[in-house]
């Protein structure tokens, strides 16, 4: 560590005479090749974690010296190892923190109970953190978990854990089967109604994820004495203090501490799924549906992720043998940055392996990065069904987020010490960074937009099914000349022909009845043969409905199906388009423009646009002439410009009959000058328009797309 070898607060502590308390414990760690010993005051449950040099130090303080002469003494033993009294005087003051150690001789602990009260004085940002992850101790689980270790022993056996992993995978099956339903279902679990039952779900599910923690910490030896309620986001949630587990020789049996909670949220989880598949609509299947919701976002979107200061990140940390690991990393790379950028003189950390510092650095970057990520997600998450309570929500974490941290980091700028040694680093730094802002906000740059569309020949008949059968053949090949007249299509019902066999075999009872009334005298002859008339009208309508199973060409023109013959020995309903003639060859490109560009429409020029279509990328097709039909819609003008087909427009699920975009769009009509490809089965192709718009700085598109997300989200 950097030494401060004197200390204006030393006189404080110099003459006081403390000791460790009886009740500490010191066990020795080993992460990977480092050696720690972990300090346990097992009656307040205090932790205090100490490399060697700190160990030799702590073990030197006796009653029978004063802190003076003990940080003297070990000068003088060890001059390379020994800490500066800033240090040392830090070193006494986390012991007492940790209720540690005691004073001697009836002598006042006001000085130490100053600095202690100084450290948690704490900033702005941290109290607000604390508002937002408040924890308040209630009761000592200690005695409960004494009496339930039976039980306890059984839950982790392995019979139970392979039941547990049965039941996962019996409940995986479920949710493959019905994810659609799953998916459908949580879109209003933020619904008013819901709060409560939600709300009581994962108070419920959260009290057995943290009795599980304490349980398996109880099953190795640890001891939990505290639990509680913290105020996570303000919605208070039950908690157990489990770092009795960081004593615990074995890191694996830390870790599997750390994964207790998720195992009762697997567990939990795969229960109420395999309950929500079973169950019919009704209450059931709510508290089913909201337990499933609940333990399946809480354990995989938080816990199970070690980006995050949850179970999976105590997890990686113990598995990884790096103790504090978020710590670890902010200043292995705050010691980079010194070092490389700053050019200090390096320090102890710098004894690490590059291996290590690499993965320390990846670790502070990615977990920062996926928590502003997880947090917007809250807020719009929030801010979608309560727009007021996620601006309050939103607010809260842009402070603690970017603001105070950025605060933090620029603090040694006001230092004059600081600025003395790298005023030259730090005016070039403050000029590069201001001439970068001035130049995102300010300096123009090409802009253009690319829009989805379909190419369409402007003279061409569709060709839709005029009756449900199977596809039979397609006689036409894609593009090939049909003359008018000609079968393009040959469907098979066997529904229809099966009708008619059986139709045809009473036409023949009926007529055997007619032969039988005249030889018997003719008094029921004219009522069979109305009958015979009624079944012969039914075939002939039938027979009809038969031949509509050929479709022909209504006219002569170029076939245009291109993915027809792929749907061959499938069922095809009444009224599906199946392919077009097309007509004249004069081709025109309808691509789709969102409303959040409706206010480029106007600068849209057709000597500005070019159309690619898929197929012939290598050639680009001019615009003779541009024109926007001047209404939004939602009707697609093909489904080619669909995900379905490979497109980028939403479509709308609920709509059947055509083709509906899930937003209202406007439509852009171009002329197409195709007279230069030879290919001439561009119809029905999709494709890509490109138009170039006046140049626009990229704070300004950033500004727009921020306030269109606004108005359209929230309609502000």
């Amino acid at each position: 560590m950097a030494k401060q070898t004197f200390y204006d607060q030393w006189h404080r502590i110099a003459e006081l005479r403390i000791g460790l308390r009886p009740s500490v414990q010191v066990r020795q760690q080993r992460y990977r090749e480092d050696v720690y010993y972990v300090y346990n005051e097992v009656i307040h449950a205090g932790f205090f974690r100490a490399r060697p040099e700190t160990h030799e130090l702590v073990q030197r303080i006796r009653p029978n010296h004063t802190l003076h002469e003990v940080w003297r003494t070990f000068v003088e033993i060890s001059p390379k190892t020994a800490p500066g009294q800033k240090d040392f005087f830090d070193l006494i003051a986390a012991l007492y923190r940790a209720n540690m150690v005691y004073v001697e001789g009836g002598v006042s602990e006001e000085r130490l109970l100053e600095r202690a009260l100084q450290k948690k004085r704490k900033p702005l940002a941290a109290r607000i953190s604390e508002l937002l992850f408040m924890r308040v101790p209630l009761l000592d689980p200690e005695p409960m978990l004494k009496r339930l270790l039976p039980l306890i022993n059984g839950i982790y056996s392995l019979p139970a854990i392979l039941v547990v992993l049965a039941t996962c995978l019996w409940a995986g099956y479920e949710f493959l089967l019905s994810s659609d339903r799953a998916f459908a279902q949580s879109q209003n679990i933020l619904q008013m109604g819901n709060l409560i039952p939600l709300y009581l779900a994962m108070f419920s599910t959260h009290l057995l994820h943290e009795f599980s923690h304490a349980a398996l910490c109880k099953y190795y030896g640890g001891h939990v004495r505290t639990t509680g309620l913290m105020l996570l986001m303000f919605t208070p949630l039950p908690y157990a203090d489990v770092s009795a587990s960081w004593a615990l020789r074995n890191k694996w049996h830390r870790a599997a501490v750390g994964a207790a909670g998720m195992y009762s949220d697997v567990f939990v989880c795969a229960i109420a799924t395999i309950v929500w598949a079973y169950s019919p609509p009704g209450p059931l299947n709510e508290v089913a549906s909201n337990l499933m919701f609940v333990t399946a976002v809480y354990t995989v979107v938080f816990n199970a992720n070690p980006l995050m200061r949850f179970d999976g990140y105590y997890i990686l940390s113990d598995i990884s043998g790096i103790p504090n690991l978020h710590e670890t990393a902010k200043k292995q790379v705050t010691e980079l940055f010194r070092t490389k950028v700053l050019a200090e003189a390096r320090t102890q950390l710098h004894s690490v392996s590059t291996r290590r510092k690499s993965f320390l650095a990846a670790f502070f970057f990615t977990s920062n990065l996926y928590r502003i990520l997880i947090m917007v997600g809250i807020v719009k998450f929030i801010a979608d069904q309560y727009f007021g309570l996620g601006l309050v929500v939103g607010a809260a974490l842009l402070y603690t987020t970017f603001i105070a941290p950025v605060a933090k980091f620029l603090e040694p700028v006001g230092d004059p010490r600081f600025m003395a040694k790298h005023r030259k680093k730090v005016l070039t730094t403050g000029s590069v960074f201001l001439a970068l802002v001035l130049f995102v906000a300010f300096v123009p740059l090409p802009f253009s937009r690319v829009l989805d569309g379909v190419v369409e020949d402007r003279e061409k008949t569709r060709v839709f099914l005029p009756l449900n059968g199977i596809l039979d053949r397609v006689y036409p090949k894609n593009g090939d000349h049909v003359a008018q007249g000609a079968v393009v299509i040959r469907l098979r019902n066997p529904e229809l022909e099966l009708e008619l066999q059986g139709l045809q075999a009473k036409i023949s009872g009926v007529e055997a009845r007619m032969n039988q009334s005249l030889t018997e005298g003719g008094q029921t002859y004219a009522a069979i043969e109305q009958e015979l008339q009624t079944m012969l009208t039914t075939r002939d309508h039938l027979e009809s409905e038969l031949r509509k199973l050929l479709v022909y060409a209504p006219h002569e023109g170029t076939w245009v199906a291109q993915e027809l013959r792929a749907y061959t020995g499938q069922w095809l309903s009444r009224g599906a388009e199946v392919g077009a003639i097309s007509k004249s060859q004069d081709y025109q490109f309808r691509a789709i423009l969102e409303q959040q560009g409706a206010s480029e429409i106007a600068a849209m020029r057709a000597d500005e646009a070019t159309v690619k279509v898929e197929g012939l990328r290598a050639q680009t097709l001019d615009i003779p002439q541009l024109s926007v039909i001047p209404f939004s819609q939602k009707e697609l003008p093909s489904a080619a410009v669909s995900p379905l087909a490979g497109g980028a427009v939403a479509m709308d699920l609920q709509s059947r009959d055509t083709p509906q975009a899930a937003e209202r769009f406007f439509l852009i009509v171009a002329d197409l000058s195709s007279g230069s490809v030879a290919d001439n089965l561009l119809d029905g192709r999709r494709g890509w328009m490109r138009v170039v718009l006046p140049p626009r700085s990229l704070g300004m598109r950033a500004y727009d797309g921020l306030r269109q997300f606004f108005q359209k989200r929230y309609k502000l």
